[in-house]
């Protein structure tokens, strides 16, 4: 059994300075809690509940009272530094387990024994401390504290300069303890197992309090480092730091500026090859794939990715000279952090004025739409060549060609806001079947891929685990929309769409969704079922309900997009264009209905709420 955790009575008087029949008398009068067991002859208290009936925490959460910070007193010598370390939060919802910096400080201050908890945010993870406060300090508690110490230590979030605010930020973070009691709670997991195994984490409603980085100076007694650079508070930066290497040095090129250059070269190289007329090049595989079909596709190929080049510059020129102005001045993190800027050399600058003095004409709105076209048909045709081992693998044109299909669509929305790009599906697994998903299963055609099709199949693919790839199958839906699924495991990829029904749905349709699948479905009166599309102006196009957040407002999105009516198809409402009525209706639905049930209206339901008020919208325009 480990003691650390659980206080005697001779350990609580010499806590306080004072003797064990004064701690009789405090724990008689209610100063004190009650013990909650014995060892022999002696009584036990928790520790925790101890440090704070200290403390003055609030009795019926045990949340510790904030502190004045100008009055708190000065350690007598700097706080021990015992930890300094990234640590991995486990059990958090992310693409990627999110890691945290953790420093940890010790030591006597007024005479008691002080903890201080600084987690930071780094450019990795930076929004879990404080989406996943409760989950951040859970983690450093199982790996670092023991319980009395977890609950009495202070704790700090720390932001570093210009990520995301221009200035750094540390804030004060208290949690509330609720306490365990009887049979099978906190006392006897620490019997059974000891206290640092056996703690769960009982952290609850974080509240956040700013203060001063001098003040938090104040409670360690020194100075801790908190001024890098913008841009460098990373994994890899404060691993080197603890380490003690100082100052880190690093390659600096958040903006991906390296990348950026290297797609730019690649495209530029095979559309001079095209214009050349050459059929194959050394370097550039993929050539013979337009150079074969003629001179006129080679021209069109060309200019098309002249203007896919035009497309990539200004965001290269931008962080060329971003860079160019931080390598200048001078900077107070100096000390913790060498940034190496990462310019462009001779022949790269000059091609990017080359491009930069392209005329504005040259991107109207037709030719941004044919280069995107030709963007577009020689990527998929790279993809295949990619699955199918073709000869005309080109991994880095691939690579130019997808950095450009994005900005060719930001471009064409700036020449045309009202014109509504068509993105493509958007590949999507599913591991949570319910009954909508059961029935959109019924309705495949389990046959495939077609040929053309491998490179859609290698992005369905893209989405399983190593563990789902074994038996699973492949077929198409009513729809045209390609399905992986696998039976034994029962995940399934599917397409998500993300432009206008063909045909809009009936009054008699149902969207249905299951909790956890972000995917909703349409169930048509004539035995097909369709997936709900979302709304391909906004990027996320995940979809939850049961609370107010970006999920469920995508939801709301892909409702108004998708079931309700638009006047003019060649240009759908938005949610914000439909009116007040329809849109608190819209919003109401999704965050009224309960999270964990599955979800169901009717399209005339929907239509029946809106078409009042949309009506006198439509009439006043």
């Amino acid at each position: 059994m480990s003691l650390d955790e659980l206080y005697t009575s001779p350990q609580i008087a010499k806590r306080l300075g004072v003797s064990r029949q004064r701690v009789d008398q405090l724990v008689e009068r209610g100063q004190l809690p009650q013990p909650v067991g014995r060892s022999g002859r002696n009584r036990l208290w928790r520790a925790a509940d101890i440090e704070l009936a200290l403390a003055g925490s609030d009795p019926s959460t045990g949340r510790l009272p904030t502190p004045d910070w100008d009055a708190v007193s000065v350690p007598d010598i700097p706080l021990r530094l015992d930890v300094d370390e990234v640590l991995t939060v486990p059990g958090v919802w992310w693409d990627e387990p999110p890691r945290v910096h953790v420093r940890i400080w010790r030591g006597a201050a007024a005479g008691a024994q002080r903890t201080i908890v600084l987690y930071g945010a780094l450019v990795e993870s930076y929004g879990i401390i404080v989406n996943y406060a409760e989950d951040v300090a859970r983690a450093i508690a199982a790996k670092h504290l023991g319980v009395g110490e977890a609950r009495s230590a202070w704790y700090f979030g720390f932001w570093p300069r210009g990520f995301p605010q221009p200035k750094l930020s540390v804030h004060y973070v208290s949690f509330a303890f609720p306490r365990a009691s009887g049979a099978g709670g906190l006392l006897d997991s620490l019997l059974r197992r000891g206290s640092k195994d056996a703690w769960n984490g009982e952290f609850d409603n974080p509240v956040w309090q700013n203060i001063q980085p001098a003040q938090l100076a104040r409670i360690l007694g020194s100075e801790p480092d908190l001024a890098f650079p913008p841009g460098t508070y990373t994994a890899t930066v404060v691993t080197e730091l603890a380490a003690g290497r100082r100052p880190a040095v690093i390659d600096f090129d958040p903006r991906g500026l390296r990348a950026r250059l290297r797609q730019v070269s690649r495209l530029h190289a095979y559309r001079q090859a095209l214009l050349a007329g050459a059929r194959t090049r050394d370097g550039l595989p993929a050539l013979a794939l337009l150079a074969g079909d003629g001179h006129e596709a080679a021209a069109r190929a060309s200019e098309a990715l002249g203007i896919a080049v035009r497309v990539l510059v200004p965001d290269a020129v931008v962080a060329a000279e971003d860079y160019r102005v931080q390598a200048a001045a001078e900077d107070s993190g100096a000390g913790l952090v060498e940034r190496r800027f990462h310019q462009p050399g001779p022949a790269e600058s000059d091609l990017l004025a080359r491009y930069a003095a392209m005329p504005d004409r040259d991107l109207s709105t037709g030719a941004v739409h044919r280069a995107l076209t030709a963007v577009r048909t020689l990527a998929s045709a790279l993809a295949d060549q990619a699955e199918t081992g073709g000869p005309h693998v080109d991994p880095q044109l691939s690579d130019a060609l997808a950095a450009a299909e994005p900005e060719l669509v930001s471009v064409r929305h700036l020449l045309d806001p009202a014109l509504i790009d068509e993105p493509g599906p958007t590949p999507r697994a599913i591991t949570t079947l319910g009954d909508a998903e059961l029935a959109y299963l019924a309705t495949i055609s389990w046959w495939g891929p077609a040929a053309g099709d491998a490179h859609r199949a290698a992005a369905l693919r893209g989405h399983l685990w190593e563990k789902d790839l074994e038996d699973v199958r492949t077929g198409y839906d009513p729809f045209g929309r390609m399905v992986l699924h696998n039976p034994t495991t029962g995940t399934l990829v599917v397409e998500r769409p993300r432009t206008l029904p063909t045909v809009p749905y009936p009054d008699d349709a149902r969207v249905t969704a299951t909790p956890g699948s972000m995917t909703a479905f349409v169930l048509l009166p004539d035995g097909r079922c369709d997936i709900l599309p979302t709304d391909p102006r906004h990027s996320i196009d995940d979809i939850t309900w049961g609370y107010g957040g970006t999920g469920p407002e995508n939801f709301a999105r892909a409702l108004s997009f998708a079931a309700l009516p638009h006047p003019d198809p060649e240009h759908p409402l938005t949610l914000e264009d439909r009116s007040r009525s329809t849109t608190d209706h819209l919003y109401d639905l999704v965050t009224d209905h309960p999270q964990h049930d599955p979800f169901g209206v009717y399209v005339g339901a929907l239509r029946h709420q809106q078409q009042p008020a949309e009506a006198g919208t439509e009439a006043s325009r």
